[in-house]
């Protein structure tokens, strides 16, 4: 008896549909999650692809380019996290849960959820790539890790900590070059 994975796959919601939008959405779908990606209609000047991020085009490109995420131009109001994953309000519809919300522009309040910290990039199964973005620099490269973390840990928390870690050092060392 056949069994439909679709049932059992991981849910994600991307908000933002820059690059690092666009980037973490394909890596998710790519890994079998379902994406839905808010697209609030606002559209950015390019974004030049340099350092790290050369790689991670690269790398982006060689994946299949089957968009398999549902697009909506609807407002996040609220997030409610809870143990499981995170219940989303919108604007124009009834609310829905999420395994993962991906913040990859400033979404509703998502800055202000309780124990995240001034330097946090992440927390109850909310991550702030915009955040990480502003602080490294590197779009493609903080969306493609994030994506691996997932892709390396089953547990959300384990899988944000893992993505700070890991890019975090990019962060300190922009944070240097511009002060020199």
């Amino acid at each position: 008896m056949a069994t439909d994975l679709t049932a059992f796959a991981r849910t994600a919601l991307v908000v933002g549909t820059g690059i690092a939008g666009l980037a973490a959405a394909l890596r998710l779908t790519h890994n079998a999650w379902q994406v839905v990606v808010l697209d609030h209609g606002t559209h950015h000047d390019p974004v030049p692809i340099t350092g790290p991020d050369r790689h991670a085009a690269r790398r982006l490109a060689a994946l299949p380019h089957d968009l398999r995420f549902e697009t909506r131009h609807s407002t996040v109001t609220a997030l409610r996290p809870d143990r499981f994953g995170v219940t989303v309000a919108f604007n124009d519809h009834d609310d829905e849960w999420f395994d993962v919300v991906v913040c990859a522009q400033p979404c509703c309040r998502a800055e202000r959820l309780p124990g995240l910290g001034v330097d946090a990039w992440s927390r109850d199964h909310v991550a702030l790539l915009h955040r990480a973005v502003r602080d490294t620099g590197l779009p493609l490269s903080a969306a493609e890790l994030l994506a691996d973390a997932f892709d390396v840990h089953t547990d959300e928390q384990a899988a944000f900590a893992w993505w700070e870690t890991t890019l975090r050092p990019h962060a300190i060392r922009r944070a240097f070059t511009r002060v020199r």
